[in-house]
């Protein structure tokens, strides 16, 4: 466990910092929040013991603000106030408990335990893999009863392994975990102590490969060691799932399908809708009048949400246009008359089925793919990884292309259409690399998702693969089972979703072609057009995931958004927006009224439908970890 120490009583924080250590945490000492943030953005710490009384910011609002940027680490305060009031702003500021000075050792020892209890590895009484075990209590470590005298660094090496049985940790993992920030090991000397470690395993009687070597990977414990570990693994249930992705292979042409039906479907209230606009375009004056006015912005966005949903990216741009047009509080000018004249000129244009590609289907590839496995391309130029997972691959249904290069990437995708791409980020003999890569896929690919695997980690890398919506960040080292075992979650999220959703906008048009876009036999969807009846609506469905518009006359998305968030029964139902907006301040505003999530109505799609997933997954395991809580305790 690694714990954080914000402390500026320098006699204080050395004895606290030695009294951790000896109980085997991993401790980081800092003096004030500008040097703990140094701290937390370099490790992961499962707790932080914070002082109120510090130089510069405060504790408590050094509490509030880690809570404010996302921090989701325990936090105990420490303070020498014993005032009523600074105990509540603490915990109201987000701290999870805390304790008085002055304070007894064993006191702050079971604060501690007791809140580590709290976190996804929770401190178990005994740690054991097959005649192995651990006891965390009292750091006593056995096998076949027989006591083993490890060094603190061999033990700690030992308990992460136990707690992690089926993790791959490379050197920096190790490091990240079992090191203070002061004295970072060489890769020679953590060699020097997993080598130390597997000696006395083996002295025990337990076999020096109880901790494997995964070649340019890491270590781990010895997969299938495990005593009464009989019958299936996590990867063999995976590998016996595989045919339900055989429907991959023909998504894209299901998609055109269904966008040319939904086209025919709604394409006469679409014209209607450009005729109203055009009558305004013969009196432009008539804009003045506010009915008027609201009538033609209502009219606009709507198509903008309709036309986007089409995939129709350039009808959804003209409209856009216009719509910020009518936006204008003062009347349109001579130019701006002229620019709306010449938008909706354009529009029944490129409406024209026939000038309209987004309908024509792709060019078919030039490989047949055998019992329609799903098909994944890798663009890296490790050619050692392309090849094992081409190999491994097969063996898990999945057919996997490789491309060393950015350039043979781009002509692989065109060519060969793939379901999946795996992507790395450095390419050094490119003038381009990843990131530019995968933000051009966003645009001209959406339907496909995107994994990258990388031995770039830093934020702003994850952040710009984030924008660009790549479905999953790994920093390599990454076994290549764990690949492939995200591939396939990857790949099935489009076909599993289950849940009851509210949809809540008030154009009908837009909520039929939602509905037809996410019809499934395991999704309940029910659509309401009058947010008035939003409340009646939301206790009688009781929805798993509710989908608000953001602007509805009357009530508009952030206002029901608000309701929701301060109701004591529904305050964690995950709220989604869908919108034409998508300026920084409104999604600022979606996120101070509590939104999960937001997405534009111009890319829906596979997007939509991968969100979706995210959020009824989401609200499985919750109420799966709230069911074990109950049967627990």
């Amino acid at each position: 466990m690694r714990i954080l120490l914000i402390e500026d009583d320098h006699e204080l924080r050395i004895s606290l910092g030695d009294a951790l250590a000896k109980q085997n945490y991993i401790i980081d000492i800092a003096g004030d929040s500008q040097e703990a943030l140094h701290f937390l953005d370099t490790f992961r710490y499962d707790l932080l013991l914070l002082d109120i009384v510090l130089p510069g910011v405060d504790g408590i609002t050094f509490c509030r603000q880690l809570r404010s940027r996302g921090f989701k680490m325990l936090i105990l305060l420490l303070t020498g106030r014993d005032a009523t009031t600074d105990k509540a702003k603490g915990l109201d500021a987000g701290a999870d408990d805390y304790l008085i000075k002055p304070f007894d050792l064993q006191e702050l020892l079971a604060r501690i335990r007791a809140l580590l209890r709290r976190i996804n590895y929770p401190l178990l009484s005994t740690l054991e893999w097959g005649e192995l075990s651990l006891i965390p209590s009292n750091n006593e470590v056995t096998y076949r009863d027989q006591s083993l005298d490890l060094t603190p660094t061999e033990y700690h090496l030992l308990e992460l392994f136990l707690r992690n049985s089926d993790r791959i940790f490379g050197y920096d993992d190790l490091i990240q975990h079992l090191w203070f920030f002061e004295t970072p090991p060489t890769e020679n000397t953590i060699r020097s102590h997993i080598r130390g470690l597997r000696n006395k395993l083996k002295a025990a009687g337990a076999g020096r490969d109880l901790i494997e070597t995964i070649y340019g990977l890491g270590y781990r414990l010895k997969q299938g060691e495990k005593a009464g570990d009989i019958g299936e693994t996590k990867i063999q249930r995976y590998q016996k799932n595989i045919p339900n992705l055989q429907s991959f292979s023909n998504r894209e042409q299901q998609t055109l399908a269904a966008l040319r039906r939904s086209w025919e479907h709604f394409k006469d209230s679409v014209f209607e809708d450009i005729a109203f606009l055009e009558e305004i375009a013969m009196n432009v004056e008539r804009l003045q009048t506010s009915f008027l006015r609201s009538r033609a912005i209502r009219t606009v966005h709507n198509l903008v949400g309709l036309l986007g949903s089409l995939r129709l990216a350039e009808a959804t741009k003209i409209c856009r246009e216009i719509e910020n047009l009518f936006l204008t509080k003062t009347p349109l000018n001579s130019e701006q008359v002229l620019r709306f004249e010449e938008l909706l000129a354009t529009l029944p244009q490129v409406l024209d089925p026939q000038s309209s590609t987004i309908f024509a289907p792709r060019e078919p590839s030039s490989i047949e793919i055998q019992g329609k496995r799903p098909l994944v391309l890798i663009i890296d130029d490790d050619t050692e990884l392309t090849q094992q997972l081409h190999k491994l691959g097969n063996d898990w249904g999945i057919q996997v292309e490789e491309a060393s290069s950015l350039s043979v990437g781009r002509e692989e995708i065109e060519r060969i259409d793939p379901d999946l791409i795996i992507l790395d980020l450095i390419f050094p003999n490119e003038i381009e690399d990843g990131l530019t890569f995968l933000a051009e896929l966003s645009i001209l690919k959406p339907s496909i998702p995107v994994l990258v695997l990388t031995v770039r980690g830093e934020l702003s890398d994850r952040l710009q693969a984030s924008r660009a919506e790549a479905v999953a960040f790994l920093h390599k080292p990454f076994s290549l089972e764990q690949i492939l075992i995200m591939v396939y979650q990857t790949l099935q999220q489009s076909g599993s979703m289950s849940g009851k959703i509210l949809v809540v906008d008030d154009d009908p048009t837009f909520l039929s072609l939602l509905r037809d876009r996410l019809e499934s036999k395991e999704l309940q969807i029910t659509t309401l057009t009058e947010p008035q009846h939003f409340w009646e609506t939301l206790e009688t469905v009781s929805p798993d995931l509710l989908i608000l518009d953001l602007i509805m006359p009357d009530l508009d998305g952030i206002e029901l958004c608000r309701v929701v968030r301060n109701d004591p029964q529904w305050y964690e139902l995950p709220i989604l927006f869908l919108t034409g907006y998508s300026n920084r301040g409104n999604m600022q505003r979606l996120v101070a009224a509590g939104a999960d999530d937001f997405i534009s109505k111009s890319v829906l799609g596979l997007e939509l439908q991968t969100r979706i997933f995210s959020h009824l997954q989401r609200v499985r395991r919750l109420r799966q970890m709230s069911g074990i809580r109950k049967i627990k305790y």
